[in-house]
Protein backbone atom coordinates (compact mmCIF):
# COMPACT_ATOMS: atom_id res chain seq x y z
CA UNK A 1 0.00 0.00 0.00
CA UNK A 2 2.86 2.58 0.87
CA UNK A 3 4.55 1.77 -2.69
CA UNK A 4 1.27 1.91 -4.48
CA UNK A 5 0.70 5.42 -3.10
CA UNK A 6 4.28 6.66 -3.82
CA UNK A 7 3.85 5.52 -7.30
CA UNK A 8 0.63 7.66 -7.65
CA UNK A 9 2.40 10.79 -7.75
CA UNK A 10 4.18 9.79 -10.64
CA UNK A 11 1.02 8.53 -12.43
CA UNK A 12 -2.32 9.53 -12.38
CA UNK A 13 -3.38 5.69 -13.62
CA UNK A 14 -4.93 3.11 -11.04
CA UNK A 15 -4.05 0.27 -12.92
CA UNK A 16 -0.42 1.46 -14.26
CA UNK A 17 0.28 2.70 -10.33
CA UNK A 18 -0.54 -0.95 -9.35
CA UNK A 19 1.90 -2.60 -12.12
CA UNK A 20 4.67 -0.30 -11.07
CA UNK A 21 4.35 -0.84 -7.32
CA UNK A 22 4.50 -4.71 -8.38
CA UNK A 23 6.95 -5.05 -9.88
CA UNK A 24 8.76 -2.84 -7.39
CA UNK A 25 8.41 -5.03 -4.70
CA UNK A 26 8.53 -8.23 -6.60
CA UNK A 27 12.37 -6.90 -8.18
CA UNK A 28 12.75 -5.88 -4.29
CA UNK A 29 12.27 -9.45 -2.77
CA UNK A 30 14.31 -10.85 -5.70
CA UNK A 31 16.85 -8.82 -4.54
CA UNK A 32 16.75 -9.38 -0.55
CA UNK A 33 16.56 -13.37 -1.64
CA UNK A 34 19.12 -13.76 -3.43
CA UNK A 35 20.72 -11.76 -1.76
CA UNK A 36 20.16 -14.08 1.49
CA UNK A 37 20.92 -16.97 -0.48
CA UNK A 38 24.50 -15.76 -1.32
CA UNK A 39 25.53 -15.12 2.45
CA UNK A 40 23.93 -18.04 3.27
CA UNK A 41 26.08 -20.31 1.54
CA UNK A 42 28.96 -18.61 2.64
CA UNK A 43 28.21 -19.42 6.46
CA UNK A 44 27.22 -22.52 6.01
CA UNK A 45 30.50 -23.16 3.72
CA UNK A 46 32.85 -21.69 6.30
CA UNK A 47 31.46 -23.21 9.33
CA UNK A 48 31.16 -26.77 7.73
CA UNK A 49 34.69 -26.57 6.26
CA UNK A 50 36.07 -25.65 10.18
CA UNK A 51 33.77 -28.57 11.52
CA UNK A 52 34.15 -31.29 9.46
CA UNK A 53 37.41 -30.17 7.32
CA UNK A 54 35.52 -30.58 3.79
CA UNK A 55 34.20 -28.50 1.50
CA UNK A 56 31.61 -30.27 -1.09
CA UNK A 57 31.34 -26.43 -3.28
CA UNK A 58 29.23 -23.54 -2.51
CA UNK A 59 26.57 -24.97 -4.89
CA UNK A 60 25.71 -27.66 -2.72
CA UNK A 61 25.31 -24.91 0.17
CA UNK A 62 23.47 -22.67 -1.72
CA UNK A 63 20.77 -25.23 -2.58
CA UNK A 64 20.86 -26.81 1.55
CA UNK A 65 20.06 -22.58 2.56
CA UNK A 66 17.65 -22.52 -0.33
CA UNK A 67 15.75 -25.41 0.43
CA UNK A 68 16.05 -24.86 4.51
CA UNK A 69 14.28 -21.41 3.66
CA UNK A 70 11.40 -23.14 1.62
CA UNK A 71 10.80 -25.37 4.23
CA UNK A 72 10.65 -22.99 6.85
CA UNK A 73 8.03 -20.98 4.73
CA UNK A 74 5.87 -24.06 3.53
CA UNK A 75 5.93 -25.82 6.89
CA UNK A 76 4.78 -22.51 8.91
CA UNK A 77 7.30 -22.91 11.21
CA UNK A 78 7.82 -19.09 11.60
CA UNK A 79 4.83 -19.04 13.84
CA UNK A 80 5.86 -20.90 15.99
CA UNK A 81 9.00 -19.52 16.24
CA UNK A 82 7.56 -16.35 16.81
CA UNK A 83 8.79 -16.39 20.10
CA UNK A 84 12.09 -17.72 19.43
CA UNK A 85 13.04 -15.53 17.10
CA UNK A 86 12.99 -12.32 19.42
CA UNK A 87 15.29 -14.38 21.52
CA UNK A 88 16.99 -14.79 18.06
CA UNK A 89 17.19 -11.16 17.75
CA UNK A 90 19.22 -10.08 20.75
CA UNK A 91 21.54 -13.02 20.26
CA UNK A 92 21.97 -11.12 16.45
CA UNK A 93 22.30 -7.50 18.43
CA UNK A 94 24.66 -8.61 20.57
CA UNK A 95 26.93 -10.09 18.09
CA UNK A 96 26.85 -7.05 15.92
CA UNK A 97 27.16 -4.90 18.81
CA UNK A 98 30.54 -6.78 19.80
CA UNK A 99 31.95 -6.06 15.44
CA UNK A 100 30.92 -2.49 15.80
CA UNK A 101 32.89 -1.72 19.48
CA UNK A 102 35.74 -3.84 18.12
CA UNK A 103 35.58 -1.86 14.55
CA UNK A 104 34.43 1.55 15.96
CA UNK A 105 35.95 1.47 19.25
CA UNK A 106 38.71 -1.05 20.05
CA UNK A 107 40.95 -0.68 17.10
CA UNK A 108 41.26 3.59 17.65
CA UNK A 109 41.43 3.01 20.83
CA UNK A 110 44.42 0.54 20.24
CA UNK A 111 43.50 -1.97 22.66
CA UNK A 112 42.63 -4.11 19.25
CA UNK A 113 45.53 -4.39 16.44
CA UNK A 114 44.73 -2.13 13.54
CA UNK A 115 45.21 -4.84 10.87
CA UNK A 116 42.11 -7.20 10.65
CA UNK A 117 43.21 -11.36 10.50
CA UNK A 118 41.42 -13.26 9.11
CA UNK A 119 43.44 -16.50 8.51
CA UNK A 120 42.54 -19.42 10.90
CA UNK A 121 46.67 -20.06 10.91
CA UNK A 122 46.74 -16.94 12.85
CA UNK A 123 43.60 -16.82 14.97
CA UNK A 124 43.14 -18.61 18.47
CA UNK A 125 39.77 -20.19 18.01
CA UNK A 126 37.80 -18.01 20.74
CA UNK A 127 38.64 -14.06 21.34
CA UNK A 128 37.42 -13.50 24.59
CA UNK A 129 36.41 -10.26 23.53
CA UNK A 130 33.67 -10.48 20.61
CA UNK A 131 32.43 -13.89 22.19
CA UNK A 132 32.16 -12.62 25.86
CA UNK A 133 30.96 -9.56 24.82
CA UNK A 134 28.22 -11.20 22.56
CA UNK A 135 27.21 -13.75 25.73
CA UNK A 136 27.18 -11.29 28.28
CA UNK A 137 25.13 -8.60 26.01
CA UNK A 138 23.07 -11.76 24.68
CA UNK A 139 22.12 -12.77 28.33
CA UNK A 140 21.52 -9.47 29.71
CA UNK A 141 19.20 -8.56 26.48
CA UNK A 142 17.20 -12.29 26.85
CA UNK A 143 16.56 -11.77 31.22
CA UNK A 144 15.27 -7.77 30.20
CA UNK A 145 13.27 -9.55 27.82
CA UNK A 146 11.60 -11.97 30.05
CA UNK A 147 10.42 -9.41 31.85
CA UNK A 148 12.17 -10.02 34.99
CA UNK A 149 13.51 -6.33 35.15
CA UNK A 150 10.42 -4.58 34.37
CA UNK A 151 8.49 -3.65 31.55
CA UNK A 152 10.55 -0.89 30.31
CA UNK A 153 13.86 -3.00 30.26
CA UNK A 154 11.03 -5.49 28.37
CA UNK A 155 10.59 -3.01 25.93
CA UNK A 156 14.12 -2.23 25.52
CA UNK A 157 15.73 -5.45 26.03
CA UNK A 158 17.39 -5.35 22.20
CA UNK A 159 19.04 -1.84 22.74
CA UNK A 160 19.97 -2.85 26.20
CA UNK A 161 21.90 -5.92 24.47
CA UNK A 162 23.02 -3.19 22.18
CA UNK A 163 24.70 -1.14 24.53
CA UNK A 164 25.91 -3.75 26.86
CA UNK A 165 28.26 -5.19 23.81
CA UNK A 166 29.26 -1.74 22.85
CA UNK A 167 30.73 -1.19 26.62
CA UNK A 168 31.70 -5.21 27.04
CA UNK A 169 34.00 -5.41 24.19
CA UNK A 170 36.52 -2.98 25.30
CA UNK A 171 36.71 -3.53 28.79
CA UNK A 172 37.38 -7.38 28.18
CA UNK A 173 39.80 -5.92 26.05
CA UNK A 174 41.69 -3.70 27.88
CA UNK A 175 41.31 -5.91 30.53
CA UNK A 176 42.71 -9.45 28.40
CA UNK A 177 45.30 -6.70 26.59
CA UNK A 178 44.39 -7.73 23.13
CA UNK A 179 46.17 -11.03 23.16
CA UNK A 180 43.83 -12.94 21.92
CA UNK A 181 43.66 -11.15 18.33
CA UNK A 182 46.34 -12.70 16.73
CA UNK A 183 48.41 -16.43 18.02
CA UNK A 184 51.10 -15.65 16.17
CA UNK A 185 52.45 -13.08 13.70
CA UNK A 186 52.06 -12.52 10.22
CA UNK A 187 55.39 -12.42 7.96
CA UNK A 188 54.73 -11.86 4.47
CA UNK A 189 55.57 -14.37 1.91
CA UNK A 190 55.60 -12.03 -1.22
CA UNK A 191 54.71 -8.33 -1.82
CA UNK A 192 51.25 -6.93 -3.11
CA UNK A 193 52.23 -7.34 -6.63
CA UNK A 194 53.54 -11.21 -6.32
CA UNK A 195 51.32 -14.48 -6.21
CA UNK A 196 52.05 -17.15 -3.67
CA UNK A 197 51.66 -21.04 -5.01
CA UNK A 198 49.59 -23.18 -2.47
CA UNK A 199 52.11 -26.22 -1.35
CA UNK A 200 48.78 -28.25 -1.27
CA UNK A 201 46.59 -27.48 -4.02
CA UNK A 202 49.07 -25.67 -5.84
CA UNK A 203 47.32 -22.84 -7.00
CA UNK A 204 48.24 -19.51 -6.83
CA UNK A 205 46.77 -16.89 -4.34
CA UNK A 206 47.60 -13.20 -3.29
CA UNK A 207 49.93 -13.23 -0.60
CA UNK A 208 47.05 -11.98 2.53
CA UNK A 209 45.29 -15.26 1.48
CA UNK A 210 48.36 -17.35 1.84
CA UNK A 211 50.40 -18.09 4.87
CA UNK A 212 53.42 -20.00 6.00
CA UNK A 213 52.96 -23.91 7.44
CA UNK A 214 55.43 -25.64 10.00
CA UNK A 215 53.18 -29.01 9.51
CA UNK A 216 53.89 -29.30 5.35
CA UNK A 217 56.72 -26.49 5.69
CA UNK A 218 55.38 -24.36 2.90
CA UNK A 219 52.72 -21.71 2.05
CA UNK A 220 49.61 -23.13 2.08
CA UNK A 221 46.30 -21.14 1.34
CA UNK A 222 43.48 -20.03 3.62
CA UNK A 223 41.00 -22.57 2.05
CA UNK A 224 43.62 -25.67 2.45
CA UNK A 225 44.48 -24.48 6.31
CA UNK A 226 40.64 -24.67 6.95
CA UNK A 227 40.22 -28.37 5.40
CA UNK A 228 43.44 -30.09 6.49
CA UNK A 229 42.57 -32.00 9.83
CA UNK A 230 45.91 -33.93 10.34
CA UNK A 231 48.02 -31.05 11.11
CA UNK A 232 46.40 -30.29 14.65
CA UNK A 233 47.11 -26.54 14.93
CA UNK A 234 50.66 -27.12 14.65
CA UNK A 235 50.97 -23.42 14.14
CA UNK A 236 49.92 -22.04 16.90
CA UNK A 237 49.95 -24.21 19.88
CA UNK A 238 47.52 -23.58 22.72
CA UNK A 239 45.31 -21.38 20.46
CA UNK A 240 42.86 -24.24 19.96
CA UNK A 241 39.79 -24.31 22.16
CA UNK A 242 40.24 -27.09 24.12
CA UNK A 243 43.16 -26.05 25.07
CA UNK A 244 42.17 -22.02 25.52
CA UNK A 245 38.70 -23.93 27.63
CA UNK A 246 41.44 -26.31 29.84
CA UNK A 247 43.30 -22.99 30.79
CA UNK A 248 40.43 -21.32 31.42
CA UNK A 249 38.30 -23.81 33.71
CA UNK A 250 41.69 -25.01 35.45
CA UNK A 251 41.13 -21.38 36.90
CA UNK A 252 38.18 -22.45 39.11
CA UNK A 253 37.76 -26.48 38.80
CA UNK A 254 40.36 -29.03 40.91
CA UNK A 255 42.58 -31.14 38.99
CA UNK A 256 41.38 -34.42 39.19
CA UNK A 257 37.77 -32.91 37.90
CA UNK A 258 39.38 -30.90 35.35
CA UNK A 259 40.87 -34.82 33.96
CA UNK A 260 38.24 -36.00 33.65
CA UNK A 261 36.05 -33.51 31.15
CA UNK A 262 39.51 -33.84 29.26
CA UNK A 263 38.22 -37.75 28.53
CA UNK A 264 35.95 -38.81 25.81
CA UNK A 265 33.04 -38.89 28.03
CA UNK A 266 33.67 -35.67 29.21
CA UNK A 267 33.62 -33.98 26.40
CA UNK A 268 30.73 -35.61 25.27
CA UNK A 269 28.85 -34.95 28.82
CA UNK A 270 29.84 -31.24 28.41
CA UNK A 271 28.22 -30.63 25.12
CA UNK A 272 25.20 -32.36 25.94
CA UNK A 273 24.81 -29.98 28.92
CA UNK A 274 25.47 -26.83 26.83
CA UNK A 275 23.31 -28.00 23.52
CA UNK A 276 20.24 -28.54 26.02
CA UNK A 277 20.65 -25.51 27.83
CA UNK A 278 20.98 -23.64 25.14
CA UNK A 279 17.96 -25.77 23.32
CA UNK A 280 16.22 -24.76 26.86
CA UNK A 281 17.26 -21.20 26.79
CA UNK A 282 15.50 -20.96 23.58
CA UNK A 283 12.69 -22.79 23.96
Amino acid sequence: QMYLVAFNYITHSPELSLAMAGIFVILCQIKINVTNAYAGSIAWSNFFSRLTHSHPGRVVWLVFNVAIALLVMELGVYRALEETLGFYGIVAIAWVGALVADLVINKPLGLSPAHIEFKRAHLYDINPVGVGAMITASVVGITCHTGVLGDYAQALSHFIALAVALVTAPLIAWKTGGRFYTARPFVPLATDHQLVGCSICEHRFEPEDVTHCPAYDGAICSLCCSLDARCEDACKPGAGYQEQMQQFLGRFLPAPLLSALRSRLGHFLSLLVVINGFSALLL
